[in-house]
């Protein structure tokens, strides 16, 4: 209750500073205007520049928002736009001029460990001891923060934000076929088979047409995705001793199967002209694939866009999320939201570090975080029953907000209390929304498990190590040439078997560079793991998390 009532006092307070905020000019916060007050600071900070300011709006440097930051907080920033898909060469040129900003926001793990190793950002444990409030207060909270900031020589370089922990993929079988069809959800890949054959030859959808698959989704053709979770094909991965392996891992069992999946006809015989998946996803909308996995990171997203879809294309459909089934391999993985995301770094050359400091100590105050996030009450939302921030004007609200979350990047969410979870995003009184929620509660039952193995790894892949540049190029040539021969043996028959395909990836594997980049890891691995973030550390900020919703 008291974090309640500080945070709506918190709220209430920030509601009438902003109430004129988009007409106001009165200039800069009144803590730095007092005769007497602490002279205030000026920086610099990149921002990520998508492409998406509307017409109107000014640009991403020189806008509303960035007007607001200057006139409430405790700096003068000014900003310099970083594309955002291409912020590796933008801030190359950036330091190799001398002209990179004081603070630096980077989503890009192996862009900020770049500048860790060029020497060109700056140890803040001091900093943040002697300056910071905010920032300092969410260490405490969260050291797993901390400890994600951490870099090789024991101090901390990295600022960033505690997300929610979810699963960031979907297994959905079409459980109205199911019924139609008197089956149950596939345990096995045997049932599994059975059930995406009836799907495909036993008209399910009921048209008197054969125009359907048993399976789709997640890039078939290589070792991504569905597959990659059910057999641990993943190409670092430990074992229950903590033993690291480094190569092809599983993914000869991996392409077995999908072998068998693709001779069983269950699947498009074109995957492989659908690169990126496109063909696959809008079959799945248009009702026509009974068995589907995706990419679910935003599942109110999902429900106002791929579900709301499907529903409106076939009204009478109704996914369930399932387990994925077992396999030879034995024990499947799956992937979660990484909640210790770290995203900024202060340039070594920062001529005033502790105003830096205080412009993030701003940044990460939950009700800042929280105008990003929605905007203002009553001009882009209200409240509903429960407290919690409902857009009001969808336009106005995509015009003036929706392009403006890359200010956010030090915003908490969940900091806010129960308004920001995801359960509380979804509106019940839309149909496809309501769905969306249910099927969220039930992917988070079924895959927020600490018995499963869980992961994409060893870590999430944010907070992976970076390979020396030199072996990042032979890890991408051996993989993708990997990837290629197995897949050749998918679609060859005799011609090209799995074993054969198996022994020409090790082959390729080891000509290609195999040894130095699992001797790297292994060394990486030897000094690091007992200092590295796991998927246990995810499992207890989860805990965490759902007891705060709870409370």
């Amino acid at each position: 209750m008291k974090k309640w009532l500080g945070l709506a006092a918190a709220l209430l307070l920030l509601t009438s500073v902003l109430s004129g905020c988009t007409g106001s000019k009165e200039g800069k916060a009144a803590e730095g205007n007092k005769e007497g007050a602490e002279p205030r600071g000026s920086i610099t900070s990149t921002i990520y520049d998508r492409g998406s300011v509307p017409n109107g709006m000014g640009t991403i440097e020189d806008n509303m928002w960035s007007k607001w930051i200057n006139e409430h907080g405790p700096v003068d920033v000014k900003w310099t736009a970083v594309p955002r898909w291409e912020s590796q060469a933008k801030l190359n040129v950036l330091f190799a001029s001398g002209s990179a900003p004081d603070l630096i926001f980077e989503f890009g793990t192996s862009n900020r460990n770049a500048l860790f190793d060029q020497k060109q950002i700056m140890p803040i444990d001091d900093l943040i001891e002697n300056t910071s409030v905010e920032y300092k207060a969410l260490l405490e909270k969260y050291p797993q923060l901390r400890k994600a900031g951490t870099k090789t020589d024991g101090k901390l370089y990295e600022v960033g934000r505690i997300n929610e922990v979810f699963p960031l993929t979907s297994f959905f079988i079409r459980e109205d076929w199911l019924e139609k069809l008197n089956m149950e959800v596939p345990a096995t890949e045997e049932e599994m088979i059975a059930v995406a054959k009836a799907f495909t030859e036993m008209d399910p959808d009921g048209n008197g047409i054969k125009d359907t698959y048993g399976i789709g989704g997640l890039q078939f053709g290589d070792t991504a995705g569905l597959f990659r979770y059910m057999y641990n094909a993943n190409w670092v991965i430990t074992d229950k001793n903590g033993e690291i392996y480094i190569g092809p891992n599983h993914m000869k069992e991996a392409t077995e199967f999908k072998r068998k999946l693709y001779e069983a006809g269950v699947v498009d015989k074109d995957f492989l002209a659908d690169k990126d998946g496109a063909k696959s996803k809008q079959d799945f909308l248009n009702g026509k694939i009974g068995m589907y996995a995706a990419m679910t990171a935003d599942y109110t997203s999902f429900a106002s866009k791929e579900l709301d879809t499907l529903l409106q294309n076939d009204p009478g459909a109704k996914l369930k999320v399932i387990a994925l089934p077992s396999t030879s391999v034995g024990q499947h993985t799956m992937v979660w939201n990484n909640p210790v995301q770290m995203t900024a770094v202060i340039n070594s050359r920062a001529k005033d570090p502790e105003s830096v400091m205080k412009f993030i100590d701003f940044m990460s105050r939950t009700e800042v975080g929280h105008v990003f996030k929605n905007g203002f009450e009553g001009t882009h939302y209200k409240k509903n029953e429960t407290g919690c921030p409902v857009i009001s004007d969808q336009e106005k609200y995509k015009n003036e907000v929706s392009w403006a979350g890359d200010y956010g990047m030090l915003y908490s969410r969940l900091e806010e209390g129960k308004c920001g979870y995801t359960e509380t995003l979804f509106n019940e009184d839309v149909p496809s929304q309501k769905e969306g929620l249910r099927m969220f509660r039930e992917a988070r039952d079924v895959y927020m498990n600490p018995e499963l193995l869980v992961g994409e790894g060893v870590t999430h892949s944010e907070h992976m190590p970076q390979l020396p540049k030199e072996l990042q190029v032979k890890f991408s040539n051996v993989t993708a040439a990997i990837n290629d021969i197995y897949t050749r043996s998918i679609i060859s028959g005799s011609k090209y078997t799995v074993e054969q395909a198996d022994e020409d990836a090790r082959k390729q594997w080891d000509s290609g560079g195999g040894k130095e980049i699992e001797a790297w890891y292994k060394e990486w691995w030897s000094t690091e793991k007992d200092n590295l973030l796991v998927w246990d550390d995810f499992y207890e900020i989860y805990e965490q998390q759902q007891a705060e919703f709870k409370n």
